[in-house]
């Protein structure tokens, strides 16, 4: 799972996984960096999906762990 790039549901790249944890992985950007609980995250063909809207995962980037 680390180093897989995840997508939104509109197919944006919203960041890689960085780290896996216990239940969750930290998903970073450029922006910066979010842990994502397992149960967040979907699969297809085109890899890993985060159900929510890269501007919204952007937001949460910025406000939560600046990238450094």
């Amino acid at each position: 799972m680390q180093g897989l790039e995840v997508h939104d549901a509109k197919g944006l790249v919203v960041g890689t996984v960085e780290t896996v944890g216990k239940d969750f992985a930290v998903v970073t950007s450029a922006i910066g960096s979010v842990e994502v609980d397992f149960p967040s995250f979907a699969k297809n063909k085109n890899g890993l999906l985060i159900n929510l809207p890269k501007s919204k995962l952007d937001g949460m980037m910025a406000h939560a762990h600046p990238a450094s």
